[in-house]
């Protein structure tokens, strides 16, 4: 019995009780585990060994998991790290270098959001902003601002008959395609979702272009119907690394049951970190009243700024804000001496996903404290500029 009292006294729940019971009778307590557990009866080392199977069953190993993988960085420090990847303007400077992004969205029914997406590019500091749509919104999303190059490429079924053949069908997929992928080389990053809408043929065309922009290791940020389109492919972006979704409530209850994880009883980080492992690689940003971003291993939350009011649209401009800090990202990791050490030692998208919920949350701010519950997503737009300004001010 005392070899096994002495292997047994090794785990710390073990030992501790042997110590607490040589301590009730009488015994040396600063002695070496071992020697504690010789002067114990099989009966105390029973009943230590019960009580302590009984401690671990009321432990909570996940919420400890939880607190393990928090990156302690307070948010002035990320706020920093933010301001050191961000471009410095430059009379230097040619058209592009400053960021070049796409937006894949934009129907007859949803012109709004892959504008507020596309313009944010803009505001937030980006040289170039494409949006590709249907021609039933391109006219729409043109008249919007002369600012977007806006490319009528995505098909639409109420533009052809029903029972249209599938030889036909398949040369509009493949004509559309290859009109979309001859752009996509030349981006930074591209946003997939806002505003794209439930058709099939649509949908179709927006899977074969995700499935090229992986095999060509393009940076994409997810949103709206792309993540709907991904939560029901999810090998679309299963272990790519290149990828942040941005999930609301809803979609996050949706994109948790397909990875089959239970949300009830769980914090909300432990969820995030769930979820975000079980996709084994892209990272996902939980939006909230504070926004959690995790790719399952590191967890971060951008808690500042931000609104009282949640008007439609607000995940549409931070979802640009993230793709043009994104775009930032990969111009200072050209441009670094190590491009494997970020500010802060935190992963790429990480970082990115964090400078554009600060953006977006702070232009929420100042639009807030002037327009209160009539504010709306244009509201929040016109204050990106005075956000940037704000927090990149002497990088102009």
């Amino acid at each position: 019995m005392p070899s096994t009292c002495a292997l047994l006294s090794r785990t710390s729940v073990f030992g501790l009780l042997c110590r607490r019971t040589c301590s009730s009778r009488g015994y040396a307590t600063q002695a070496p585990r071992p020697l504690a557990s010789l002067l114990l009866t099989r009966r105390d080392c029973l009943s230590a060994l019960q009580a302590a199977v009984a401690f671990r069953h009321t432990t909570k190993p996940a919420q400890h998991q939880a607190v393990s993988t928090m990156a302690h960085h307070s948010q002035e420090a990320l706020g920093k790290f933010s301001y050191e990847v961000v471009p410095q303007l430059s009379s230097e400077l040619s058209k592009g270098m400053s960021g070049k992004v796409a937006t894949i969205g934009g129907c007859r029914e949803y012109t709004g959001a892959p504008y507020f997406a596309s313009i944010t590019c803009l505001r937030v500091g980006a040289d170039l902003s494409h949006c590709f749509c249907t021609s039933g919104a391109a006219t729409v999303i043109k008249s919007y601002s002369p600012e977007l190059i806006v490319h009528p490429y995505l098909p639409d079924s109420t533009d052809y008959d029903d029972d249209l053949a599938e030889d036909k069908k398949q040369k509009i997929f493949d004509k559309s395609l290859g009109a979309i992928k001859h752009w996509l080389e030349r981006f930074d990053t591209i946003i997939i979702g806002p505003g794209l809408g439930r058709d099939e043929m649509v949908h179709h065309v927006v899977i074969e272009a995700i499935k090229w922009m992986r095999e060509n290791n393009k940076h994409m940020v997810l949103d709206a119907d792309g993540l709907y389109i991904v939560t029901k492919n999810l090998d679309l972006i299963k272990g790519y690394k290149n990828a942040i979704l941005t999930p609301n409530k809803a979609e996050f209850g949706r994109l948790a049951k397909q990875l089959d994880v239970d949300l009830e009883d769980k914090d909300r980080q432990d969820q995030l970190e769930q979820i975000a492992k079980k996709l084994e690689g892209p990272l996902v940003v939980q939006k909230g009243a504070k926004d959690g971003i995790s790719d399952g291993t590191t967890t971060i939350y951008c808690e500042g700024g931000g609104s009282k009011r949640r008007a439609g649209g607000q995940g549409d401009v931070m979802t640009g804000a993230i793709a043009t800090h994104l775009a930032w990202i990969l111009t200072y990791q050209e441009r670094a001496n190590d491009p494997a050490k970020f500010p802060g030692g935190l992963p790429p998208l990480m970082l990115a996903a964090w400078g554009g919920c600060h953006i977006a949350r702070v232009a929420a701010e100042l639009s807030f404290a002037i327009h209160k519950r009539s504010m709306v997503a244009g509201d929040v737009i016109d204050k990106l500029g005075e956000a940037v300004d704000k927090l990149y001010g002497s990088k102009t």
